[in-house]
């Protein structure tokens, strides 16, 4: 689009009241305070967060950065260069930095413009501090203006802040950008029950984050951290208490006990704070199994055990299995759903059934993601017991209603993964399976392995017999394969449901452009073509097209010489989910219903991103992160999007809304109202119904793994 539209565009954008773009939120954010492991560099404290499945962390001023910067340390003095490299880092790894501190904010405006700058440029949303009293004047301005809070923290009796009631009568009269992070540790160290200081602090809606603890003892000083539920802290009866109040905020672990080997502890601590939220309805994964023993599973008593916090299955040669056998949880059946578990395998051959039957006892068919020291493989998708072997490690697969099956694109190199790391033998993995309806999707420690639509007649899942055909519904197992002796083991198994979605449809088929149509008078000539894109190794800003099928790519040498392209079939509400690659400098565009523009830009490096930069809706509404990948690099996109309604006379009579855009996993939109279409678009109207389209008359840009999938009320 061009510079020209964008008076227009603020004029034509109305957000609904109380709708916003924000970023993306679940109802509680747990992540970690960097200090939890002040032993090491940042960077290492940001790979532990990972490690422990946490998306979000909070840094404090004056960790060492990393092993390479020798003695810099991560605080506000930074350069503009690292800043730009740590947030880089950051978002390869997934992690968002939500929080800073303590950090001093003195009664001085340049000192505290130094501070909120950085915030500013960080993406930081609270600042945590404990100021001089005097210093709540500047300080309540400055959040004001730069739209950043300040949390007032709480070291321990005899600190400014250590009485809750200090905190409050500093807070009053301010605006709601000043609040507490509220120290349940300290507190506990400090004689003060944590539950009636949250609920004084939360009654006032002065609660902006929280450093979550649980101590050993209570109204000693020198209590140590100890795992969430198993000290005196009360976190069940606190995090009761903010369910209650409806909180939605950020928790960070501060974990200050056992400094060098703290992890295991930790982990623990996150299991205690999803399994409560799960409880307390604000979560939504319900780990599965206790840790202790299997109840809720059931297996060959011979095979499976409970050691260490973990499942075990184990066969030697005097205790053998006749046959592949399985540990099967009862607590339920599995449909549409997300699951996660770790799993280290010593030798031999496993898997985790789902969607799957028992056709006798302890024996099961169904959907398998292969558990095996066996790099390229680990991560593939067989049907046992039915149709065999099914999607290969990097393979984006359909199957057809005649059960005939096809490599479509590609979801990631093999090579690549392997040289990634993206399986550790002999160690702890972490799946991560997605199904909704046909959908099938495998993610292996972060790296997306395979994905498939399966298309197959649904078979019966009450039938035993019924083995060849898609699977929408069944039970979750542990796999024992026959054989040589082997040993398998699983923990951390928790799984979320899923709404229920319509039947998932590859828009472009990896072969053709029959599907496919220009948009004339958008551009000289028609450039797109199929095959797979590389950045031209003589011109950065330039896409070539290389042996193989798979992608949609827009071979374009400059702005003006291609033209749009958009979908022969019409959607109205969907998920929309695609991968995109742009060269260096290059622009493009996702137009839903063929009519609202989600921009694509080559926006890697920037501090500052508009409302003209990839994941904002052009000219309107500006991403709040930059979420952007390198030119060169496949990013993804995830939109959700319901359509304008119309009555019977055509009169439009509810607007179009983005509920969700999603880009490289940050959520840069939720629930954002379209007044009318963005320019550029097929016709410049609204309808029910309309065309995925993407922008070619701007510059080279290729596209895969396009799919659409209905969303239902």
């Amino acid at each position: 689009m061009s510079r020209g539209t964008k008076l227009v565009m603020a004029l034509l954008f109305v957000c609904a009241a109380g709708v916003t773009t924000v970023q993306a939120q679940d109802q509680w954010r747990l992540g970690m305070q960097a200090y939890s492991f002040n032993r090491f560099t940042f960077y290492e404290a940001v790979d532990k967060n990972v490690t422990l499945g946490m998306k979000y962390i909070e840094a404090y001023p004056g960790q060492t950065l990393s092993a390479t910067h020798g003695d810099t340390k991560f605080d506000h003095n930074m350069s503009a260069e690292l800043m730009l490299e740590v947030k880089q880092m950051l978002k390869a790894r997934g992690v968002t930095l939500v929080n800073y501190g303590v950090v001093a904010l003195p009664n001085n405006e340049g000192e505290c413009r130094k501070v909120f700058n950085f915030a500013r440029a960080m993406g930081i949303e609270t600042i945590v501090s404990e100021p001089p009293e005097d210093a709540f004047d500047l300080i309540d301005r400055l959040c004001q203006e730069y739209k950043i809070g300040v949390a007032i923290h709480n070291h321990p009796n005899p600190s400014h802040y250590w009485d809750y009631k200090t905190v409050l009568r500093v807070c009053e009269g301010r605006s709601p950008w000043i609040g507490a992070c509220a120290d349940t540790g300290h507190w506990t160290r400090s004689g003060i029950d944590p539950v009636e200081a949250i609920r004084a602090l939360g009654m006032a809606g002065r609660i902006r984050s929280l450093h979550f603890k649980d101590l050993n003892e209570f109204g000693v000083p020198s209590a140590h951290d100890v795992p969430w539920g198993t000290g005196m802290s009360k976190p069940g009866e606190v995090l009761g208490m903010l369910a209650s109040m409806g909180f939605a905020g950020s928790f960070s672990i501060e974990y200050e006990h056992n400094w060098l080997n703290s992890m295991p502890e930790i982990a623990q601590c996150v299991a205690f704070f999803e399994q409560t939220a799960y409880a307390l309805g604000v979560g939504q994964w319900q780990w599965i199994f206790n840790g202790k023993d299997l109840t809720g599973w059931d297996g060959d008593p011979r095979l499976w055990t409970v050691k260490d916090g973990v499942i075990r299955g184990e066969t030697t040669q005097e205790n053998p299995t006749n046959g592949n056998t399985f540990c099967i949880w009862r607590g339920g059946r599995l449909k549409d759903f997300e699951l996660k578990l770790k799993f280290k395998i010593r030798n031999g051959n496993s898997g985790v059934q789902y969607r799957s039957k028992e056709f006798a006892k302890w024996r099961i068919t169904g959907y398998q993601a292969e558990v095996e020291n066996n790099q390229g493989k680990v991560g593939f998708l067989y049907h046992e017991g039915g149709r065999g072997w099914l999607v290969n490690v990097g393979d984006f697969m359909t199957i057809d209603e005649k059960g005939e099956k096809k490599v479509v694109s590609q979801v990631n190199d093999t090579k690549a993964l392997i040289e990634s790391g993206y399986y550790t033998d002999q160690d702890w993995n972490e799946y991560h399976i997605i199904c909704q309806g046909n959908h099938v999707i495998h993610m292996l420690n972060g790296f997306q392995t395979m994905e498939l639509i399966d298309n197959d007649r649904i078979t019966n899942p009450n039938d035993i017999k019924d083995r060849n055909g898609s699977i929408r519904d069944g039970v979750l197992a542990l796999q024992i394969h026959a054989g040589p002796p082997m040993l398998v083991e699983f923990k951390d198994i928790r799984v979320k449901t899923l709404a229920p979605l319509g039947n998932a449809q590859l828009v472009f088929n990896g072969e053709n452009l029959d599907e496919w149509t220009a948009k004339n008078g958008s551009g000289k000539a028609n450039k797109w073509t199929v095959g797979k894109a590389v950045v031209s190794a003589s011109d950065p800003k330039q896409l070539e097209k290389v042996a193989g099928t798979g992608e949609l790519i827009n071979l374009t040498p400059a702005h003006g010489e291609s033209q749009d392209f958009y979908s022969k079939a019409k959607f109205g509400d969907c998920r929309i989910e695609l991968e995109v690659m742009v060269p260096k400098g290059s622009n493009s565009g996702v137009y839903v219903m063929g009519e609202y523009e989600v921009q694509v830009l080559d926006s890697f490096g920037k501090m500052k991103v508009g409302n003209g930069d990839i994941g904002a809706i052009y000219g309107g509404f500006a991403p709040p992160v930059n979420a952007s990948k390198a030119p060169g690099e496949w990013q993804q996109f995830v939109i959700d999007w319901r359509a304008p309604r119309f009555d019977s006379t055509g009169q439009k009579i509810a607007n179009a809304e983005f509920l969700k855009v999603e880009l490289n996993g940050q959520i840069l939109h939720k629930n954002l109202v379209m007044t009318g279409p963005t320019p550029g678009g097929v016709t410049g109207k609204e309808a029910p119904t309309g065309p995925l389209m993407f922008q070619g008359n701007h510059g080279p840009v290729a596209y895969r793994n396009i799919v659409i999938t209905p969303l239902k009320d």
